[in-house]
């Protein structure tokens, strides 16, 4: 192998100041694009519509009212977009990529953006190439292409070839001098030229649908007031002031904002993920984690602790070597890489003589880890100019490569996996010579988490697979003593599963616990298996994880994972620990619930509303509520269901997987819309009669104070008693909410600008005894409702 120096630190600063950061320029969320962004929605510009109108007949009051909520609603909008903006920007720094690079002749791990033109980087199987290069050396470099190509087939690589900026490093290693980055590569080139379309999750298409169904709703039913209103013998109708008045109508009934809502409530949950140790790469992914019922994971790491300790060797009588050397010989060049547990375990167990000489050997060439034939290997020369090649993997490699009988070494095996022991085996080749050496066993205590978390994970209905390449009766142990497995049917080996009945897999694959010698196939045939019954989350690390990590619902990889697994992963873990995860998934769901809470809400009482108000138009010869009334019912009944985002979750709410049941929401809004548009009927019959002032006061007052009651019953499905207490800021805000409602009425400047009349202390009782009515009305419809839903 070439000695190569790489750059100098001066070298490296000059490429830095002439070609910039090895990245894609990223575009700033400029103030002006996201105001004309809030734009492009249909109900601000009728509002804009209605105030030009209005302005128009010389009513500049009213414009200047619309005027102000079209500008307030849009301030709020553009401030929390620039929030979950800076939320998103945020998350990225916590997943900075690194390659090994060589400068001034030594190893070192870069991060892939301080890359310049001229760096020397090292390529291993499971990186994504950072930057446009030429390769040096390689050996069995195996890549995949289709970023560029379209084709799946893997492709050989030899020198002298270029390897282009996302291609994937499937197998082999090599040495690589960069030529371009930043926007210099052909990447960023494509990239440039195709058209910068984000992907909308699934839960923000379903809300877009849910808001276009209302919008048709809204406006063929406001079409039909207005038509008859204009109609009706004997009306005079004042026509721009019951156009004004369908707008505002409009606009209070459709939650315009909740796309957006969403975005900022899945942000702020993103952020609480990341001070758990959880980053987000796709938003809607917070919710996603909640809806998972069945969580697969490797057991090294999540499970146990991922520190292995020597245990037990068995050494061939004429091996001229200790297996424990081979095994810290056999990854010797990993200069300042991060150690593998078993590199870390093995150079632990030295003695003081076994680590001078395994010091006097220099690495020639690696040979990176095959994760097919699960073994690694190193060619290497002495100090004296002794040649020797080593080669260190599972017991199954060596037995297909006829180094071994199984029968010579089953008992010895079989008695190490059954203690949990991790087992390997080591060969080394002299002179074309290739000898078995032995094995080294290594054990891998389990987390002291693991026991209480597999509990939290069964009290919220997860269940937890470990799918593993391990020895089966490795993984058993492992499985028994987490407390995952209890019968001998829940273990079984990936290719005795696959030799059922495809009737058997279906009817054994969700009740096994743990699935042992599983191949990267394997694990991809499995959970696609799995996701006919499960919402199923699948936790990876390396490079033969990616096909299962895209298969899977929600997709999560540790941070010390492969690039390409790091890339395709939905969610990266700080900290390798199955608790996190499982903490991950009941934040999830109480984001989920959160949201869910607020959606009802909204839909429930706006359309409650807006039906009494549409038809008692036609009722009477003027408005039932005027257009800035409208307009400020729409104000205060909405700040305090925003607060519902931070509300208190109950644990039986996070007991069962959530999920958003569209056909069950439309049963939710539509009957308890019901029983709040009745309600609105009796107070329009009770106070249409006195004045107009009157009835658009009181059921003004009325209005808002049903919809904050409507919300403590309707933020959970649960029977009020045992929904618990709301969040206080919630509290606080409906409470300030009913303190403007009762005092904008008698404050006289307020009152004469919005045309309240003071309401009596009589109406104003009958108004708050039939609040208190409809709370238990709704109390008792949701009950049968929630049980019918729930069946």
């Amino acid at each position: 192998m070439t000695i190569y120096q790489g750059l100098s630190s001066q070298e490296v600063k000059e490429g830095m100041e002439r070609f910039g950061p090895n990245s894609l320029p990223v575009p700033k969320h400029r103030l002006a694009k996201l105001v004309m962004r809030q734009f492009k929605g249909i109900f601000n510009l009728l509002l804009l519509g209605a105030a030009g109108v209005t302005f128009a007949l010389k009513e500049p009051i009213d414009g200047a009212f619309i005027l102000f909520f079209v500008f307030l609603g849009t301030g709020l909008n553009v401030y929390q977009e620039h929030k979950s903006n800076a939320a998103a920007d945020k998350l990225k720094t916590y997943l900075l990529s690194t390659i090994t690079a060589i400068r001034e002749g030594k190893d070192g791990e870069v991060p892939t953006n301080e890359l310049v033109p001229g760096d020397i980087i090292k390529l291993e199987s499971g990186d994504i190439v950072p930057a446009d290069a030429v390769l040096l050396e390689l050996r069995n470099l195996l890549v995949d292409e289709t970023t560029f190509t379209g084709e799946s087939i893997p492709v050989q690589k030899e020198e002298g070839n270029p390897i282009l900026q996302g291609v994937i490093v499937l197998r082999g290693n090599g040495i690589a001098r960069v030529v371009a980055t930043g926007k210099a590569t052909k990447l960023a080139g494509i990239s440039a030229s195709a058209s910068a379309v984000q992907s909308e999750s699934e839960l923000v298409k379903g809300i877009d649908r849910i808001s276009k169904f209302i919008l048709k709703l809204t406006i063929g039913t406001l079409l039909l007031v207005v038509i008859a209103n204009l109609f009706i013998d004997g009306r005079s109708t004042d026509v721009t002031q019951l156009i004004i008045f369908a707008i505002a109508l409009a606009v209070s009934v459709i939650p315009e904002a909740l796309p957006l809502v969403l975005t900022f409530s899945l942000s702020r949950g993103a952020l609480r993920f990341a001070k758990g140790g959880v980053i987000v790469k796709r938003l809607s992914s917070v919710q996603d984690l909640g809806s998972i019922n069945l969580l697969c994971t490797d057991k090294t790491g999540t499970i146990t602790e991922n520190r292995l300790v020597y245990a037990n060797e068995c050494r061939m009588t004429d091996s001229h070597f200790e297996p424990i050397v081979l095994a810290r010989l056999a990854a010797i060049g990993l200069g300042e890489r991060i150690p593998e547990p078993f590199d870390r375990a093995a150079d632990e167990a030295l003695t003081p003589s076994q680590r001078e000489f395994v010091d006097s050997f220099k690495l020639v060439e690696e040979e990176a880890f095959d994760p097919l034939l699960r073994s690694n290997g190193a060619f290497l020369v002495s100090n004296a100019g002794f040649e020797l090649h080593v080669r260190r993997g599972s017991p199954e490699y060596f037995m297909e490569e006829g180094l071994i009988e199984k029968a010579d070494f089953e008992k010895w095996i079989g008695d190490e996996e059954g203690l949990g022991h991790r087992v390997l085996g080591v060969s080394y080749e002299i002179e074309e010579q290739v000898q078995f050496a032995g094995f080294v066993s290594f054990v891998d205590t389990l987390k002291e988490t693991t026991a209480e978390t597999v509990q939290a994970a069964k009290d919220m209905n997860v269940a937890i697979t470990i799918i593993t390449g391990d020895a089966l009766i490795v993984a058993e142990a492992v499985g028994r003593q987490a407390g995952l497995v209890t019968e001998p049917g829940e273990v079984m080996e990936a290719a005795a599963f696959f030799n059922l009945s495809l009737l058997e897999q279906q009817e054994r694959a969700g009740k096994i616990r743990v699935f042992a010698r599983t191949t990267p196939e394997q694990k991809l045939a499995l959970i696609q298996l799995l996701k006919k019954e499960f919402t199923v989350g699948y936790l990876g690390e390396g490079i033969n994880d990616a096909p299962a990590l895209k298969a899977a619902h929600v997709s999560m990889v540790v941070q010390s994972a492969a690039d390409v697994a790091r890339e395709t992963a939905d969610i990266v873990l700080l900290e390798s620990d199955l608790r996190v995860i499982v903490e991950g998934i009941k934040l999830g769901r109480e984001t989920h619930a959160n949201t869910m809470k607020y959606i009802r809400a909204t839909l429930v009482s706006n359309f409650g509303n807006f039906y009494a108000v549409a038809i008692g138009s036609l009722m009477i010869s003027f408005l039932p509520m005027l257009p800035k009334q409208l307009l400020l019912l729409n104000l205060l009944s909405d700040f305090p269901m925003m607060a519902i985002a931070f509300d208190r979750v109950s644990e039986k709410e996070v007991s069962q997987p959530q999920k958003y049941d569209f056909r069950s929401l439309y049963i939710v809004f539509v009957t308890l819309g019901l029983v709040s548009t009745i309600f609105d009927f009796i107070y329009f019959g009770l106070f249409y009669r006195i004045s107009p002032e009157v009835l658009q006061t009181n059921w003004f007052i009325a209005s808002v104070i049903t919809e904050l009651l409507l919300l403590v019953s309707i933020r959970s499905m649960y029977p009020i008693e045992k929904s618990g207490w709301p969040a206080p800021v919630v509290v606080w805000l409906s409470s300030l909410a009913i303190v403007i409602t009762l005092a904008l009425p008698i404050i006289p400047w307020t009152a004469d600008f919005f045309e309240f009349n003071t309401p009596t202390m009589a109406h104003l009782g009958i108004i708050l005894a039939l609040a208190l009515l409809y709370l238990v009305a709704t109390e008792l419809v949701k009950r049968p409702l929630a049980h019918f839903l729930r069946r």
